[in-house]
């Protein structure tokens, strides 16, 4: 039997030993698309990726998000892009802004244009099945180590609401039309040192889950005092893009790599309870697994 863990190394020195009840390593031949996939071009969509507050360009900050589109597999290989204008008008930017963010994709391969046909992607990932390799381990040592990384760094959050969610996070809730979820962002830092992005969205209509709580104290504790619990956990490391705003809170600039954790939560009936994304700065944390194999039977060839 396979036993894993993993240790959540901050600036410092302090180190965390994470063990999960249900790791999902996936190996990603290439990225599994959703069932229920929603267009990424909508003004909805679209709404707040670009920054005019920060000194990098717009239109740097444009081919950032389309590029982690691209990488993420969200736009398929050979998927046709807005043409210009149309991306222009969504994003309130100037043709200009928008041809030279595609411009740039396009020299790096991961574009075609092509006069009179349009933008196509011809670097991005095929839309196929995972290959699933389940480790399992004891749950509780995951909310233990949880809650010692939340009481030896701090948080600060960035913004609290409970709204009805946007399409594609609704569809992974399964939750009906008109129930909100609460969505938190937050950043985590240690000694000043900002290393974490925490975007998360919670199913639960508990008063006791809000702004005021959420801000002075770990959700790990929260989840308790509101009855929230627990019974198994799915979690996908990946290195991705930061987009533009979660770069100016982790003090880099958009488009550098980062450490992705996508984390699936769900309660005794298999009903998803929250879903979390984390985006660590690599120079300020390193996740590292260790899997001991143990023999169940000993003539069983490995």
């Amino acid at each position: 039997m396979a036993q894993a863990g993993a240790w959540m190394e901050a600036p410092g020195g302090f180190a965390v030993t994470v063990k999960y009840s249900y790791i999902d390593i996936s190996l990603r031949l290439f990225r599994t698309w959703p069932p229920h996939s929603v267009d990424p071009f909508t003004t909805q969509s679209l709404e707040g990726i670009l920054r005019r507050d920060l000194h990098t360009p717009l239109y740097h900050q444009l081919q950032a998000f389309l590029r982690t589109l691209i990488e993420r597999g969200d736009i398929g290989d050979g998927e046709q892009l807005p043409r210009e204008e149309e991306l222009a008008r969504r994003l309130r930017i100037s043709r200009v802004t928008v041809r030279q963010a595609l411009q740039v994709l396009a020299d790096d391969g991961l574009l075609v244009r092509q006069r009179g046909r349009g933008t196509r992607v011809t670097g991005g990932k095929l839309r196929t099945s995972t290959i699933p390799m389940p480790l399992k381990t004891p749950l509780g040592e995951l909310m233990h180590s949880l809650s010692t990384l939340a009481g030896n760094t701090q948080v600060r959050l960035l913004g609290w609401e409970r709204v009805i969610p946007p399409e594609p996070i609704r569809a992974l809730f399964d939750s009906a039309p008109d129930e909100a979820l609460v969505r938190c962002v937050r950043v985590r830092s240690r000694h000043g040192h900002p290393f974490g992005y925490y975007t998360s969205w919670t199913r639960t209509a508990h008063p006791d889950f809000n702004a005021n709580q959420l801000a002075h104290g770990p959700r790990i504790e929260l989840f308790r005092r509101c009855g929230i619990h627990f019974t198994q956990v799915q979690q996908t490391v990946s290195a991705l893009r930061v987009g533009a705003v979660a770069a100016a809170h982790l003090e880099m600039s958009p488009g550098q790599a980062v450490l992705t954790l996508e984390r699936h939560s769900y309660g005794s009936t298999r009903q998803l309870l929250d879903l979390l994304e984390i985006q660590y700065r690599p120079d300020q944390l390193r996740y590292q697994m260790r899997m001991d194999y143990e023999t169940i039977n000993p003539e069983t060839p490995v």
